[in-house]
Protein backbone atom coordinates (compact mmCIF):
# COMPACT_ATOMS: atom_id res chain seq x y z
CA UNK A 1 0.00 0.00 0.00
CA UNK A 2 1.38 3.41 -0.98
CA UNK A 3 0.71 6.70 0.77
CA UNK A 4 1.52 10.22 -0.40
CA UNK A 5 1.93 13.05 2.09
CA UNK A 6 1.90 16.71 0.98
CA UNK A 7 4.49 18.75 2.84
CA UNK A 8 4.45 22.55 2.73
CA UNK A 9 7.58 24.56 3.39
CA UNK A 10 8.27 28.29 3.22
CA UNK A 11 9.62 28.20 -0.31
CA UNK A 12 8.22 25.01 -1.81
CA UNK A 13 5.83 22.07 -1.58
CA UNK A 14 7.01 18.45 -1.73
CA UNK A 15 5.31 15.04 -1.75
CA UNK A 16 6.64 12.23 0.44
CA UNK A 17 5.82 8.77 -0.92
CA UNK A 18 5.80 5.77 1.39
CA UNK A 19 5.42 2.21 0.06
CA UNK A 20 5.16 -0.83 2.35
CA UNK A 21 4.94 -4.58 1.83
CA UNK A 22 5.04 -7.39 4.38
CA UNK A 23 8.58 -8.54 5.09
CA UNK A 24 10.15 -5.48 3.43
CA UNK A 25 11.21 -2.24 5.08
CA UNK A 26 9.10 0.81 4.27
CA UNK A 27 10.44 2.65 1.21
CA UNK A 28 10.42 6.45 1.14
CA UNK A 29 11.11 9.00 -1.56
CA UNK A 30 10.35 12.70 -1.97
CA UNK A 31 9.15 14.44 -5.18
CA UNK A 32 8.36 17.98 -6.22
CA UNK A 33 5.05 17.14 -7.91
CA UNK A 34 2.17 14.83 -7.03
CA UNK A 35 2.22 13.40 -10.56
CA UNK A 36 5.84 12.24 -10.18
CA UNK A 37 5.03 10.85 -6.74
CA UNK A 38 2.07 8.80 -8.03
CA UNK A 39 4.07 7.49 -10.99
CA UNK A 40 6.91 6.34 -8.75
CA UNK A 41 4.52 4.79 -6.22
CA UNK A 42 2.80 2.72 -8.93
CA UNK A 43 6.12 1.52 -10.37
CA UNK A 44 7.39 0.51 -6.92
CA UNK A 45 4.20 -1.39 -6.13
CA UNK A 46 4.55 -3.33 -9.40
CA UNK A 47 8.19 -4.17 -8.61
CA UNK A 48 7.29 -5.31 -5.10
CA UNK A 49 4.43 -7.47 -6.36
CA UNK A 50 6.75 -9.10 -8.93
CA UNK A 51 9.57 -9.55 -6.44
CA UNK A 52 11.85 -7.37 -8.58
CA UNK A 53 12.68 -4.80 -5.90
CA UNK A 54 16.01 -4.80 -4.11
CA UNK A 55 16.55 -2.74 -0.98
CA UNK A 56 19.92 -1.00 -1.22
CA UNK A 57 19.48 0.97 2.00
CA UNK A 58 21.74 -1.31 4.05
CA UNK A 59 24.49 -1.24 1.44
CA UNK A 60 24.28 2.54 1.41
CA UNK A 61 25.30 2.63 5.08
CA UNK A 62 28.31 0.32 4.74
CA UNK A 63 31.85 0.64 3.44
CA UNK A 64 34.08 -2.05 1.98
CA UNK A 65 36.02 -1.99 5.25
CA UNK A 66 32.81 -2.63 7.22
CA UNK A 67 31.93 -5.84 5.40
CA UNK A 68 35.57 -7.00 5.41
CA UNK A 69 35.56 -6.65 9.20
CA UNK A 70 32.32 -8.64 9.47
CA UNK A 71 33.78 -11.36 7.26
CA UNK A 72 36.99 -11.63 9.31
CA UNK A 73 35.05 -11.88 12.57
CA UNK A 74 32.79 -14.62 11.19
CA UNK A 75 33.06 -18.30 12.13
CA UNK A 76 33.37 -19.47 8.52
CA UNK A 77 36.57 -17.49 8.01
CA UNK A 78 38.32 -19.21 10.94
CA UNK A 79 37.51 -22.65 9.52
CA UNK A 80 39.31 -21.98 6.25
CA UNK A 81 42.78 -23.40 5.72
CA UNK A 82 44.21 -20.04 4.69
CA UNK A 83 42.57 -17.90 7.38
CA UNK A 84 45.81 -16.20 8.43
CA UNK A 85 46.44 -15.18 4.83
CA UNK A 86 42.97 -13.61 4.79
CA UNK A 87 43.67 -11.70 8.00
CA UNK A 88 46.89 -10.36 6.48
CA UNK A 89 45.00 -9.19 3.37
CA UNK A 90 42.29 -7.70 5.56
CA UNK A 91 44.88 -5.60 7.41
CA UNK A 92 46.39 -4.46 4.11
CA UNK A 93 42.92 -3.49 2.88
CA UNK A 94 42.21 -1.38 5.97
CA UNK A 95 45.41 0.59 5.41
CA UNK A 96 44.20 1.68 1.98
CA UNK A 97 41.64 4.37 1.22
CA UNK A 98 39.45 1.90 -0.67
CA UNK A 99 38.30 0.49 2.66
CA UNK A 100 36.38 3.74 3.26
CA UNK A 101 34.46 3.63 -0.05
CA UNK A 102 30.71 3.15 0.27
CA UNK A 103 29.51 -0.19 -1.11
CA UNK A 104 27.03 1.38 -3.50
CA UNK A 105 29.72 3.68 -4.89
CA UNK A 106 32.39 0.98 -5.14
CA UNK A 107 33.30 0.55 -8.80
CA UNK A 108 35.86 -1.08 -11.04
CA UNK A 109 37.65 2.29 -11.09
CA UNK A 110 38.21 2.12 -7.32
CA UNK A 111 39.51 -1.43 -7.65
CA UNK A 112 41.85 -0.54 -10.51
CA UNK A 113 43.29 2.34 -8.50
CA UNK A 114 43.72 0.04 -5.48
CA UNK A 115 45.52 -2.45 -7.73
CA UNK A 116 47.91 0.21 -8.99
CA UNK A 117 48.73 1.34 -5.46
CA UNK A 118 49.40 -2.23 -4.28
CA UNK A 119 51.59 -3.01 -7.29
CA UNK A 120 53.98 -0.32 -6.12
CA UNK A 121 54.94 -2.58 -3.19
CA UNK A 122 53.93 -6.16 -4.12
CA UNK A 123 54.20 -8.54 -7.07
CA UNK A 124 51.31 -9.49 -9.36
CA UNK A 125 50.80 -12.85 -7.62
CA UNK A 126 50.27 -11.11 -4.27
CA UNK A 127 47.87 -8.61 -5.82
CA UNK A 128 45.80 -11.41 -7.31
CA UNK A 129 45.38 -12.88 -3.82
CA UNK A 130 44.48 -9.45 -2.42
CA UNK A 131 41.93 -9.07 -5.21
CA UNK A 132 40.47 -12.54 -4.56
CA UNK A 133 39.95 -11.60 -0.92
CA UNK A 134 38.00 -8.45 -1.85
CA UNK A 135 35.83 -10.47 -4.25
CA UNK A 136 35.14 -13.15 -1.62
CA UNK A 137 34.12 -10.50 0.93
CA UNK A 138 31.70 -8.82 -1.48
CA UNK A 139 30.20 -12.16 -2.50
CA UNK A 140 29.70 -13.02 1.18
CA UNK A 141 27.82 -9.76 1.65
CA UNK A 142 25.58 -10.44 -1.34
CA UNK A 143 24.91 -14.16 -1.08
CA UNK A 144 25.39 -14.97 2.61
CA UNK A 145 24.20 -11.83 4.39
CA UNK A 146 21.52 -10.68 1.93
CA UNK A 147 22.99 -7.21 1.43
CA UNK A 148 21.60 -5.99 -1.88
CA UNK A 149 24.17 -4.76 -4.39
CA UNK A 150 23.70 -4.24 -8.13
CA UNK A 151 26.70 -6.50 -8.81
CA UNK A 152 30.17 -7.46 -7.66
CA UNK A 153 32.48 -4.90 -9.35
CA UNK A 154 35.36 -7.39 -9.10
CA UNK A 155 33.85 -9.17 -12.11
CA UNK A 156 34.90 -6.22 -14.26
CA UNK A 157 38.59 -6.45 -13.29
CA UNK A 158 40.95 -8.99 -14.83
CA UNK A 159 43.49 -10.82 -12.72
CA UNK A 160 47.11 -10.19 -13.61
CA UNK A 161 49.39 -12.70 -15.27
CA UNK A 162 51.66 -14.22 -12.64
CA UNK A 163 55.37 -14.97 -13.03
CA UNK A 164 56.52 -18.61 -13.03
CA UNK A 165 57.10 -20.27 -9.62
CA UNK A 166 60.35 -19.43 -7.88
CA UNK A 167 63.14 -21.98 -8.54
CA UNK A 168 66.04 -20.65 -6.49
CA UNK A 169 68.09 -23.13 -4.45
CA UNK A 170 71.40 -22.86 -2.57
CA UNK A 171 74.36 -23.67 -4.80
CA UNK A 172 77.20 -25.77 -3.36
CA UNK A 173 79.64 -22.85 -3.25
CA UNK A 174 77.01 -20.67 -1.60
CA UNK A 175 76.41 -23.34 1.03
CA UNK A 176 80.08 -23.25 2.05
CA UNK A 177 80.05 -19.45 2.26
CA UNK A 178 76.75 -19.36 4.16
CA UNK A 179 77.89 -21.95 6.70
CA UNK A 180 80.92 -19.81 7.47
CA UNK A 181 78.93 -16.57 7.63
CA UNK A 182 76.27 -18.10 9.88
CA UNK A 183 78.94 -19.55 12.17
CA UNK A 184 80.48 -16.10 12.58
CA UNK A 185 77.13 -14.42 13.15
CA UNK A 186 76.28 -12.82 16.48
CA UNK A 187 73.03 -14.78 16.48
CA UNK A 188 73.55 -17.90 18.65
CA UNK A 189 71.03 -20.04 16.72
CA UNK A 190 71.50 -18.91 13.12
CA UNK A 191 73.92 -21.61 11.94
CA UNK A 192 71.95 -24.39 13.66
CA UNK A 193 68.67 -23.11 12.23
CA UNK A 194 70.20 -22.93 8.75
CA UNK A 195 71.49 -26.53 8.92
CA UNK A 196 68.27 -27.85 10.50
CA UNK A 197 66.14 -26.20 7.79
CA UNK A 198 68.14 -27.84 5.01
CA UNK A 199 68.17 -31.24 6.73
CA UNK A 200 64.43 -31.31 7.45
CA UNK A 201 62.98 -29.08 4.68
CA UNK A 202 60.70 -27.62 7.35
CA UNK A 203 58.96 -24.32 6.90
CA UNK A 204 60.44 -21.54 9.00
CA UNK A 205 57.31 -21.29 11.16
CA UNK A 206 57.33 -25.05 11.80
CA UNK A 207 60.99 -25.00 12.76
CA UNK A 208 60.57 -22.09 15.18
CA UNK A 209 57.61 -23.85 16.83
CA UNK A 210 59.31 -27.27 17.05
CA UNK A 211 59.70 -28.61 20.61
CA UNK A 212 62.05 -31.07 22.28
CA UNK A 213 59.11 -33.06 23.62
CA UNK A 214 58.15 -33.98 20.05
CA UNK A 215 61.53 -35.51 19.23
CA UNK A 216 61.89 -39.26 19.61
CA UNK A 217 65.64 -39.68 19.97
CA UNK A 218 65.37 -43.47 19.83
CA UNK A 219 63.39 -43.58 16.61
CA UNK A 220 65.12 -40.48 15.22
CA UNK A 221 61.85 -38.72 14.38
CA UNK A 222 60.20 -35.37 14.98
CA UNK A 223 56.45 -35.02 15.28
CA UNK A 224 55.10 -31.82 13.73
CA UNK A 225 51.59 -31.13 15.05
CA UNK A 226 48.88 -29.39 13.08
CA UNK A 227 49.79 -25.82 13.92
CA UNK A 228 46.54 -24.40 12.47
CA UNK A 229 48.57 -21.56 11.05
CA UNK A 230 46.31 -21.09 8.06
CA UNK A 231 49.32 -20.60 5.78
CA UNK A 232 49.21 -23.94 3.95
CA UNK A 233 47.85 -24.77 0.52
CA UNK A 234 45.45 -27.62 -0.17
CA UNK A 235 48.39 -29.65 -1.47
CA UNK A 236 50.33 -29.47 1.80
CA UNK A 237 49.88 -31.12 5.16
CA UNK A 238 50.98 -29.58 8.44
CA UNK A 239 50.69 -32.52 10.83
CA UNK A 240 53.25 -35.23 10.15
CA UNK A 241 56.14 -37.21 11.64
CA UNK A 242 59.44 -36.76 9.85
CA UNK A 243 62.71 -38.71 10.09
CA UNK A 244 65.73 -36.81 11.34
CA UNK A 245 69.16 -37.25 9.76
CA UNK A 246 72.24 -37.77 11.88
CA UNK A 247 73.28 -34.19 11.16
CA UNK A 248 69.87 -32.89 12.25
CA UNK A 249 70.11 -34.84 15.52
CA UNK A 250 73.68 -33.68 16.13
CA UNK A 251 72.63 -30.10 15.49
CA UNK A 252 69.85 -30.32 18.06
CA UNK A 253 72.07 -32.03 20.64
CA UNK A 254 74.57 -29.14 20.51
CA UNK A 255 71.94 -26.53 21.28
CA UNK A 256 71.33 -25.19 24.81
CA UNK A 257 68.11 -26.60 26.25
CA UNK A 258 65.38 -23.98 26.46
CA UNK A 259 63.16 -24.10 29.54
CA UNK A 260 60.16 -23.21 27.40
CA UNK A 261 60.65 -26.41 25.41
CA UNK A 262 61.35 -24.88 22.01
CA UNK A 263 64.33 -26.16 20.01
CA UNK A 264 64.85 -22.68 18.58
CA UNK A 265 63.58 -20.18 21.19
CA UNK A 266 63.95 -17.19 18.87
CA UNK A 267 61.63 -15.00 16.83
CA UNK A 268 61.15 -14.97 13.08
CA UNK A 269 62.26 -11.34 12.96
CA UNK A 270 65.55 -12.00 14.73
CA UNK A 271 66.39 -14.96 12.47
CA UNK A 272 65.57 -12.98 9.32
CA UNK A 273 67.53 -9.95 10.48
CA UNK A 274 70.75 -11.89 11.00
CA UNK A 275 70.08 -14.07 7.95
CA UNK A 276 70.19 -10.92 5.79
CA UNK A 277 73.53 -9.96 7.33
CA UNK A 278 74.97 -13.45 6.81
CA UNK A 279 73.91 -13.50 3.14
CA UNK A 280 75.55 -10.15 2.55
CA UNK A 281 78.75 -11.30 4.22
CA UNK A 282 78.75 -14.50 2.15
CA UNK A 283 78.17 -12.58 -1.08
CA UNK A 284 74.93 -14.44 -1.75
CA UNK A 285 72.07 -12.58 -3.44
CA UNK A 286 68.44 -13.31 -4.35
CA UNK A 287 68.09 -16.05 -1.73
CA UNK A 288 65.18 -16.16 0.72
CA UNK A 289 64.85 -18.30 3.82
CA UNK A 290 61.92 -20.12 2.22
CA UNK A 291 64.29 -21.21 -0.56
CA UNK A 292 65.97 -23.47 2.00
CA UNK A 293 62.91 -25.74 1.98
CA UNK A 294 63.19 -26.14 -1.80
CA UNK A 295 66.93 -26.70 -1.47
CA UNK A 296 66.49 -29.31 1.23
CA UNK A 297 63.95 -31.23 -0.84
CA UNK A 298 66.18 -31.08 -3.92
CA UNK A 299 69.17 -32.37 -1.96
CA UNK A 300 67.11 -35.24 -0.57
CA UNK A 301 66.79 -36.48 -4.14
CA UNK A 302 70.24 -35.49 -5.41
CA UNK A 303 72.52 -36.10 -2.45
CA UNK A 304 70.62 -38.66 -0.38
CA UNK A 305 68.86 -40.64 -3.11
CA UNK A 306 65.43 -40.68 -1.41
CA UNK A 307 62.34 -41.74 -3.34
CA UNK A 308 59.36 -39.52 -4.05
CA UNK A 309 57.13 -41.18 -1.39
CA UNK A 310 59.93 -40.86 1.17
CA UNK A 311 60.38 -37.17 0.47
CA UNK A 312 56.59 -36.67 0.62
CA UNK A 313 56.64 -38.00 4.18
CA UNK A 314 59.22 -35.36 5.09
CA UNK A 315 57.83 -32.39 3.15
CA UNK A 316 54.14 -33.05 3.79
CA UNK A 317 53.16 -32.71 0.13
CA UNK A 318 50.05 -34.70 -0.76
CA UNK A 319 50.47 -34.26 -4.51
CA UNK A 320 53.79 -35.59 -5.88
CA UNK A 321 53.46 -33.33 -8.95
CA UNK A 322 53.52 -30.22 -6.76
CA UNK A 323 56.53 -31.64 -4.94
CA UNK A 324 58.43 -32.32 -8.17
CA UNK A 325 57.38 -29.30 -10.23
CA UNK A 326 57.51 -26.56 -7.60
CA UNK A 327 59.81 -27.70 -4.82
CA UNK A 328 62.43 -29.72 -6.69
CA UNK A 329 65.19 -28.31 -8.87
CA UNK A 330 67.33 -31.25 -9.95
CA UNK A 331 70.61 -30.56 -11.73
CA UNK A 332 70.86 -32.40 -15.11
CA UNK A 333 74.67 -32.47 -14.86
CA UNK A 334 74.55 -34.26 -11.52
CA UNK A 335 72.03 -36.73 -12.89
CA UNK A 336 74.28 -37.40 -15.89
CA UNK A 337 77.11 -38.34 -13.53
CA UNK A 338 74.98 -41.13 -12.09
CA UNK A 339 74.11 -42.84 -15.40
Amino acid sequence: MASIIRRKFKTKITYLVSVKRKGIKRIHKTFNTRTEAKRWARSMEVKLDRGDYSDYSEAGKLTLGDIAKRYIKGEYHKKKKGWRYEEYRYNQLLEDQISEVNLLRLSSKHLAEYRDRRLEVVESATWNKDFNFVSVVINAAIFDWGIYLPNNPCKLIKRLKEPPPRKRIVEDWEHVKLLDACAKSDHPYLKSAYIFSLETAMRQGEMLNARYQNINFQKLTLYIPDTKTGFLSKEESSERTIPLSNLAIQTVMKLPRDFGGKIFPVTRDSINKYWMKAKKKAGVTDLMWRDLRRTGITWMFEKKGLSVPEVQVISGHKNPLVLLNTYTQLNPTKIAQKI
